[in-house]
C-alpha cells in the first residue's frame, strides 16, 4: 500500500515537472486577456523605414511581418520637427508650438527659470486645478498661437476625448539632452487642458551615459518597470523613446563614429519594442510603433516620411492604409489620433479632427518591408527631382515667350526656329506624366531623359502635321488629354508619381488629379474642342463637345476620380461658358445668371453626394462640407480665410507666379500691339478665339477658388499663351 502511495506521489510530481518543463520551453507570449483592452504607442523620433533591418533591429523587423507598415506624411502647420510633430500626432489636425516650445513636466518638477514647480505654474497660467500627474504648462500660448492660424484644431483633442470617456492616459520617456527638455509624449497623450492623469517624464526616465558621446539617454530598465506598474492603471500607454533624437542633437562626431552609436541604440530601441510587444495580446490589444518626425539626414534627401507600424486588434498582416490618403502604404500624421479612438469605439463627435482611421489590407505575397522602402525611396526622388525640373520649365517658359515676342516684333527670319521651342513647351507636361514610372540611375538620367524625350516627340510630331506649329499644339494637346484621362480612369498611377504631380510627403494631396494637371486637363481640353470645332463646324458636333466637357467635369471632381474639390467648380463654369460660346450665345447678364445658377446646382449636387457617402470614403469635399454643417458659418469664414492665405502665400513664393504674370501681361501686350492683329486673329478663327476666352477664365476661376490657385492658373494658360503665339507668328494656318 505504501508502495502505492508513493509510486503515485512520484507519477503526480513527474507529471508536474513535466508541465513546467513544457510551459518554460514554449515561446513566451502575450499578457492575459482578461482585464480591459490597453493601446501601447511607442514613438521613436527620428526613426526611417531604412533603419528597419532582419539583423539591425530583428523586434521591430518581426512586427513588420506580424503586422500592418505604412509610412507617414509629417505635414504641421510649420515645420517637420519633433515639437510640431507631436501636437499634430495629439491633435488629429494639423498644428505648431510657438515662443516655448512645449513645457511639459511632471506636476511636481521645478521648471527652469521659473523658480516654481510645473503644478504652481500651470495653475497661475490657467487657473485650472491641476488634477493630472503631468502637465503642459504653455499650454495657454499654444491655444493663443492657434486661433490665428485660421484653423480649428484641438491641442489634446485624442486625450480629451478619452478623458470624457473615462480613459486613463499614461506617458512615459522624455527627450531631454542635457541642454534642453523635450517632453514630446504629453503633446500626443494630454487631453484638452493639458493634463495627462499618469506617467513620468521627469529625470528618472533618462541616465547619464556611461559610453559613447551622449550626456544622456533613456533609461529603459525604468521604463520597463514602469509600464508594469501602470498597466492595470491605464487604457493608453505612450512610450517616448527618443535616443535617436539626442544623437542629432549631440555633438558632431565622425562618420564611423556616428554611424556606430546609432547601431548601438538602435538596437537598445528594437529590445524595448520587442519586449512590449510580449505584452500585447493581439486578440484585445493594439500595439503602435509611430516615427515622430523625420530624420536630418533623410530630409536632406527629401525622404520625409516616417515608418508607421500597427500590431494587434483590428489590424491583420500587410499594408497600412487610410481615408485620407486611399494609398497602399501611405498614411497620414493626423490618422494617427482617429486610429486609437476606433481602437477604443469612440468617435470624434466635433469633427475636429481631419484625420482618418488607419486600416490594413493584405500584402498579397509582397515583401512589405521591401515595397515601403522602395515607394519611400522613388518619391524622395520626385522630391529631390521636382524643383529642378519645375523651375527649369517654368524659366523655358519665360524665355520662349520672349524669344516668340522678339520675332514678332523685330526678327521676322527667326520663326522657323521658334516653332519647334512654342511645340516643346505643350509637349513637357504630357512627358513628365509617365516619366517617374521609368526606373533610371541617378537623378540627372531623369532631367536627360526628359529633356532627349521632348526633342523626340515634338520632332515626331510636327513631322506627322508636316511642320505645322498650331496642328502640332492640338495634335498634342489630344495625346495630353486621352493620356490624362486614361490614367485617372485607372486610379491616377502616373499622376501620384509625376514631376508635375503632387507630393504626398507634404500631407497636402495624396489622390486624384491635384491642382497642376487639373490646369493642364481644362486648358488642353478646351483648346483641343475650340480647334477641332473651328475646323469642321458641324452642329452635330457640338454634341460630342458637350458630352466631352461633361464626362472631363466627371473626371476632374469625381469622388472616386480626380477628386478635385476647386475643379468642382472651375471646371463646370469653363467648360460651360466655351460651350455656349461655341455656340454661338450672345453673353448677357441673363444667361451669366443662368449659368452661374447651373455650376452652383452641379457643384451642390456632387457636395451633397459625397456627404452621404461613409465617413471613410468620402473625398475632402464631403468632409469639409460636413464640417460647414457643423460649425456654420464660422467654419465657412475659416474655410476661405485658410484658402485665402495658402493661395496668398504661394502667389508671393511658388515660381509659377512669374510665368503666370508673365503670361498675363503677354497676352494684355498682344491685345493692341502689333495694331489689329489681334482683331485679325478673331476675325480668322473666331472659335478657336472663343476657346481662348474659355482657357482665360478657367485661370482666373482657379485662382479664386483654389486654394493652391496660381499653380492651377499657371497651366492652364499653358494652352492660352503658346498657341496664341504660333497663330500671332503667321506661320501657318489653323
Amino acid at each position: 500500500m505504501n508502495k502505492k502511495i508513493a509510486f503515485q506521489r512520484l507519477l503526480v510530481t513527474l507529471s508536474a515537472a513535466f508541465i513546467i518543463f513544457l510551459a518554460g520551453s514554449l515561446p513566451v507570449q502575450a499578457a492575459s486577456s482578461e482585464g480591459s483592452p490597453t493601446a501601447y504607442v511607442i514613438l521613436v523620433d527620428k526613426l526611417s523605414v531604412n533603419d528597419i533591418d532582419p539583423t539591425a533591429t530583428p523586434g521591430i523587423y518581426h512586427l513588420t511581418r506580424q503586422g500592418a507598415i505604412g509610412l507617414a506624411s509629417n505635414r504641421t502647420l510649420r515645420a517637420r520637427n519633433t515639437i510640431d510633430c507631436s501636437l499634430t500626432l495629439g491633435a488629429g489636425n494639423l498644428a505648431r508650438g510657438y515662443k516655448n516650445d512645449l513645457l511639459g513636466f511632471n506636476k511636481e518638477e521645478l521648471v527652469p527659470e521659473r523658480e516654481k514647480t510645473a503644478g504652481q505654474l500651470y495653475r497661475s497660467l490657467t487657473g485650472i486645478e491641476d488634477q493630472g500627474h503631468l502637465l503642459l504648462v504653455n499650454l495657454p500660448e499654444i491655444l493663443e498661437g492657434l486661433n490665428k492660424e485660421h484653423v480649428n484644431t484641438v491641442p489634446g483633442a485624442l486625450g480629451e476625448i478619452l478623458r470624457a470617456n473615462q480613459l486613463k492616459v499614461c506617458v512615459l520617456g522624455n527627450g531631454d539632452n542635457g541642454i534642453g527638455k523635450m517632453r514630446s509624449g504629453i503633446a500626443v497623450g494630454m487631453d484638452g487642458s493639458g493634463q495627462v492623469p499618469l506617467g513620468d517624464v521627469g529625470p528618472s526616465v533618462c541616465r547619464f551615459a556611461s559610453s559613447g558621446y551622449l550626456s544622456y539617454e533613456t533609461n529603459y530598465e525604468y521604463i520597463s518597470a514602469q509600464i508594469e506598474n501602470y498597466r492595470s492603471q491605464a487604457d493608453l500607454i505612450i512610450i517616448d523613446l527618443s535616443d535617436l533624437a539626442r544623437l542629432e542633437s549631440a555633438d558632431t562626431a565622425l562618420p564611423e563614429v556616428s554611424a556606430r552609436e546609432r547601431k548601438h541604440y538602435l538596437e537598445k530601441i528594437d529590445q524595448m519594442v520587442a519586449r512590449v510587444s510580449r505584452q500585447v495580446d493581439p486578440d484585445q490589444d493594439l500595439m503602435l510603433l509611430v516615427g515622430l518626425s523625420p530624420a536630418a539626414k533623410e530630409m536632406d534627401w527629401k525622404n520625409n516620411f516616417t515608418p508607421v507600424l500597427a500590431y494587434g486588434k483590428g489590424f491583420s498582416s500587410g499594408i497600412l492604409t487610410s481615408a485620407t490618403s486611399r494609398r497602399d502604404y501611405i498614411v497620414a500624421n493626423t490618422d494617427f489620433a482617429p486610429t486609437v479612438l476606433k481602437f477604443f469605439n469612440l468617435e470624434d463627435k466635433q469633427r475636429v479632427m481631419i484625420g482618418q482611421a488607419m486600416t490594413s489590407k493584405p500584402a498579397r505575397g509582397a515583401d512589405n518591408l521591401a515595397a515601403a522602402s522602395k515607394l519611400s525611396a522613388d518619391t524622395s526622388t520626385a522630391n529631390r527631382l521636382r524643383p529642378i525640373v519645375i523651375k527649369g520649365y517654368v524659366i523655358l517658359q519665360i524665355i520662349s515667350i520672349l524669344l516668340a515676342l522678339m520675332v514678332i516684333f523685330w526678327i521676322k527670319k527667326g520663326k522657323q526656329v521658334i516653332k519647334p521651342l512654342l511645340v516643346s513647351m505643350v509637349t513637357i507636361p504630357l512627358v513628365l506624366l509617365p516619366l517617374n514610372k521609368i526606373s533610371l540611375p541617378g537623378d540627372w538620367s531623369y532631367v536627360i531623359a526628359a529633356v532627349v524625350i521632348t526633342i523626340v516627340l515634338t520632332k515626331l510630331v510636327m513631322y506627322f502635321c508636316k511642320g505645322s506649329s498650331f496642328k502640332s499644339f492640338v495634335a498634342v494637346s489630344l495625346i495630353t488629354v486621352l493620356m490624362i484621362n486614361l490614367d485617372i480612369i485607372l486610379g491616377a498611377p502616373m499622376i501620384k508619381s509625376s514631376l508635375l504631380g503632387y507630393d504626398p510627403m507634404t500631407g497636402a494631396r495624396y489622390y486624384g488629379i491635384g491642382n497642376e494637371y487639373m490646369g493642364v486637363l481644362i486648358g488642353s481640353s478646351i483648346a483641343v474642342a475650340a480647334s477641332i470645332y473651328e475646323k469642321y463646324k458641324n452642329r452635330w458636333l457640338l454634341t460630342i463637345i458637350a458630352v466631352f466637357f461633361m464626362l472631363e467635369c466627371y473626371l476632374i471632381a469625381g469622388p472616386s476620380l480626380g477628386a478635385n474639390s476647386d475643379g468642382l467648380l472651375t471646371a463646370p463654369i469653363a467648360f460651360l461658358l466655351t460651350f455656349l460660346l461655341l455656340r454661338n450665345v450672345k453673353m448677357n447678364p441673363r444667361v451669366i445668371s443662368r449659368l452661374l445658377m447651373i455650376v452652383i446646382l452641379v457643384a451642390a449636387g456632387g457636395t451633397f453626394y459625397d456627404m452621404q457617402r461613409p465617413v471613410e470614403m468620402q473625398t475632402h469635399i464631403g468632409r469639409a462640407a460636413n464640417q460647414i454643417v457643423a460649425g456654420g458659418w464660422q467654419e465657412i469664414l475659416l474655410i476661405i480665410k485658410r484658402k485665402m492665405a495658402m493661395n496668398i502665400k504661394l502667389i508671393r513664393y511658388t515660381i509659377w507666379s512669374y510665368v503666370f504674370m508673365v503670361i498675363m501681361l503677354v497676352v494684355s501686350l498682344l491685345l493692341v500691339r502689333p495694331v489689329g492683329a489681334m482683331q485679325q486673329l478673331r476675325q480668322q478663327h473666331p472659335y478657336i478665339f472663343k476657346g481662348f476666352i474659355g482657357i482665360i477664365t478657367a485661370a482666373f476661376v482657379a485662382l479664386l477658388v483654389n486654394d493652391s490657385g496660381i499653380v492651377a492658373a499657371s497651366t492652364t494658360s499653358i494652352y492660352l499663351v503658346f498657341p496664341i503665339l504660333m497663330l500671332m507668328l503667321n506661320i501657318d494656318e489653323a
